[in-house]
């Protein structure tokens, strides 16, 4: 007859050790992208420009959420110097974000794995693949925070039209508000044209 010792020593030899998941430090794109040198450097790239861009985002969306109104006004009121600077620095030439494609702004594939069966029936994985997404979802969020700053700009400019033109001049002069309110004009439409570029770029 087993004694307890003998019994607790069988149970912990049939005990399965707790196996971590794997973390996939890889997406989609890099497993499309596999033996393409050129194209993995390119997507590594993007991704650190989007992570950066983010950081940035999320401070003014940070800002956003916490912000309390006072005297009417609206938080794209307070923070429109931080939003056209950011928007400015989306549409200059020093970077054409227009020339991105799609799927590099966020993500349109998942991580997949092929299953396989062995002759006794159980299952194993095998390979990753990437498995084509029925809508995108936010991935590295360079489209959607494009989308984010466009939509605190036409606020901006909205309100501008709504106070008149004088209203972003220290001095109360519509000329110098005329002047900001067509360099905003114009990089609302270049942002418009850079995001309209990317969602036809596939």
């Amino acid at each position: 007859m087993e004694t307890s010792e003998e019994a607790l020593a069988t149970n912990e030899l049939n005990e399965q050790p707790e196996v971590a998941e794997e973390i996939l430090d890889f997406d989609a794109v890099d497993i499309m992208l596999h033996g393409n040198l050129q194209g993995q450097i390119r997507y590594s790239m993007i991704k650190a420009m989007a992570a950066a861009l983010d950081e940035k985002i999320q401070i003014l969306v940070e800002a956003e959420e916490n912000f309390k109104p006072s005297d009417d006004e609206a938080f794209v009121e307070v923070a429109m110097p931080e939003i056209e600077s950011m928007a400015q620095a989306l549409t200059e030439d020093w970077l054409d974000f227009s020339k991105l494609r799609f799927w590099e702004t966020c993500e349109t594939a998942e991580v997949a794995w092929e299953e396989y069966a062995d002759e006794g029936g159980k299952v194993s994985r095998g390979l990753p693949y990437g498995k084509p997404l029925d809508k995108p979802l936010e991935g590295n969020r360079i489209m959607i925070n494009l989308e984010k700053v466009r939509d605190w700009l036409r606020q901006v400019h909205l309100i501008h039209e709504q106070k008149g033109m004088g209203w972003v001049s220290p001095h109360g002069c519509p000329e110098d508000g005329l002047h900001a309110y067509e360099g905003r004009k114009a990089c609302l439409n270049r942002l418009n044209h850079t995001i309209e570029s990317i969602e036809n770029n596939f």
